[in-house]
């Protein structure tokens, strides 16, 4: 590991080692670290841009605006350090301040634990515990900085720290265009970002997470028209369940290998008990969002079985039903006209707020809604003039859950493969891609219609028109399919609906949560607890903080 001292060479010093995935080049007086991929340039080439522009901040920016793919970047020369994520913040990094000067990381928990830093922010650690994640730039202590997506943080000698947002997602910059327009350029973006994967994995297996929802199958389906033939797909979770069998009917058809790896109560109990995920939620701990852990076992279980080549490069499909437009809640679905920009603001945070904000009922109450809401609020001010027009409010709404949700808790599932030893991709999250969804038009990506329309119409690999091709969800196991669930709906049908729902919730749904991370809690536990826990990513929370030492609501535990 090299940990540069702060000086007159390099005003921070980059706490960074060559491990999962992070490489470092020297080139003149310039150390840069890098991670994750780049189209169409080389890290040597990188390096020496920036070994020319000298932490000028105007050079720095061009640069990074020059730059495509998912990465992240430390760097540092005399007189300057720089600290740079993606658009999307694929690969998180952190900075504080010591006694000595500014430390720029990779890892944020050592980051906490050698400079001392115990001050918690209560709001962030409400806000994890609400959503699972925390909003803008917090994290759970003070002192603790992170960069957002297409930000950069400069450091020179003497002088504030520079941060710059150079790139965004802004999905409010919709152009107008009809539907046959929409669907030609939504097929030639979306076989483009592929065919630039696939020429990027070089040969290199790449094996998909296929699942019956949209997303995995567009990447699955697309390579296989594209004639990219290196490809494996897997599923996961209980035996019998309907995203397994729709996986493995999609694989053949497509006419790539397929494997299935099975999740047990017992099975994820043991894991969650083990010091292989003690390890990964040291890892993958950004202090400002629960760790993704869904498919650890499964990846690690295929690679020991030898189905995962060791070089092969991991693509799932996240996350395309967000990006299409499948996030947008109902009220948001249609313009409201009759609403001027405060009252369409404020639509904007109670929809927020009841959509995300919700792991724990008990949490739900009105003083720490409005806490939410004013801290999402400060995220909305710099765009707040999107509000002044009807048709972008929708985008406002999306770019509050894509920084947020999105970037800290989906996106930081790629940690799992890096950890595991794999390279990964995220073609739906392509700049290109992106740029393209961000100026879809409300009535085109409400419901995802523009989206599900194409895909149906292209027909890639001969996976999508027909019944066959059309997979209605069911419930796993068997047991609690056929016997146990039906008779306690009888049971509950005079009670009502909410009743009914309430009853599945805490009694039920335990048994059939596909990937089975009700396991980090034992049952007696989930059906005793009266707090309403949401799902089990509620108790991931939970346990999160724990770890830190902190209730549901960021106090310290007695």
């Amino acid at each position: 590991m090299v940990d540069s001292s702060p000086s007159l060479a390099s005003p921070a010093s980059v706490q960074i080692e060559e491990a999962f995935g992070w490489r470092r080049i020297m080139v003149g007086e310039t150390e840069t670290w890098l991670t994750g991929y780049l189209h169409g340039v080389s890290d040597i080439a990188v390096a020496e841009s920036l070994d020319r522009a000298q932490g000028v901040e105007h050079d720095v920016l061009e640069m990074l605006r020059g730059l495509h793919g998912h990465f992240a970047i430390a760097a540092s020369g005399p007189g300057w350090t720089l600290a740079a994520v993606d658009r999307i913040r694929s690969t998180p990094l952190f900075f504080a301040k010591s006694e000595r000067g500014h430390v720029v990381a990779a890892r944020a928990p050592r980051l906490v634990a050698d400079l001392g830093l115990n001050s918690v922010n209560e709001d962030a650690a409400l806000a994890l515990a609400m959503a699972g994640y925390t909003i803008g730039t917090d994290t759970l202590y003070g002192g603790l900085e992170q960069l957002a997506p297409g930000e950069m943080a400069l450091f020179h000698s003497y002088c504030p720290v520079a941060r710059r947002r150079y790139l965004r997602y802004e999905p409010w910059r919709i152009v107008a265009a009809d539907d046959n327009v929409l669907k030609r350029r939504l097929a030639e973006v979306t076989l483009a970002v592929i065919e630039r994967m696939a020429q990027s994995a070089a040969g290199r297996t790449i094996a998909v997470p296929l699942s019956a929802g949209n997303d995995s199958r567009l990447v699955a389906s697309a390579l296989a028209y594209i004639g990219y033939r290196p490809v494996v797909c897997f599923a996961y979770g209980l035996p019998g369940n309907y995203e397994a069998a729709a996986s493995r009917k999609i694989a053949e058809k497509l006419g790539f290998p397929w494997c299935f790896f099975p999740y047990s109560l017992s099975g994820q109990r043991d894991l969650f008990q083990s010091d292989l995920h003690q390890a990964y939620l040291d890892y993958a701990d950004t202090c400002s969002a629960v760790p993704f852990v869904q498919d650890l076992p499964a990846v690690r279980g295929l690679a020991e079985a030898g189905f995962l080549p060791n070089d092969a490069i991991i693509v799932n499909g996240s996350t395309g039903d967000f990006i299409s437009g499948n996030h947008i809640v109902e009220p948001l679905t249609k313009l409201h006209f009759d609403l001027d920009a405060e009252h369409r603001r404020n639509l904007i945070l109670e929809c927020a707020v009841k959509k995300h904000f919700r792991l724990w009922q008990s949490l739900a109450t009105p003083v720490h809604d409005t806490r939410m809401a004013l801290r999402l609020d400060t995220e909305i001010a710099p765009i707040a003039d999107a509000l002044d027009d009807a048709e972008t409010v929708h985008g406002v709404y999306e770019a509050l859950e894509f920084e947020n949700r999105q970037c800290k808790y989906v996106v930081n599932g790629q940690r799992i493969y890096e950890f595991l030893g794999f390279d990964w991709r995220l073609p739906l999250w392509d700049d290109d891609y992106l740029d393209f969804w961000q100026s879809v038009p409300l009535a085109a990506k409400a419901h995802q219609r523009l989206y599900r329309e194409t895909l149906a119409e292209q027909n890639w690999g001969g996976v999508w028109q027909g019944q066959r091709w059309r997979f209605p969800q069911t419930v796993s196991p068997n047991w609690m399919r056929y016997l146990v669930r039906p008779a306690c709906k009888i049971l509950h049908a005079p009670l009502g609906r909410g009743r009914w729902h309430r009853f599945e919730r805490r009694y039920l749904n335990y048994w059939m949560e596909v990937t089975c991370g009700s396991a980090i809690v034992p049952y007696r536990k989930a059906v005793r607890d009266c707090r309403g826990a949401r799902h089990s990513v509620a108790w991931f929370a939970e346990a999160y903080l724990a770890n830190k030492g902190l209730d549901l609501e960021g106090r310290a535990l007695v």
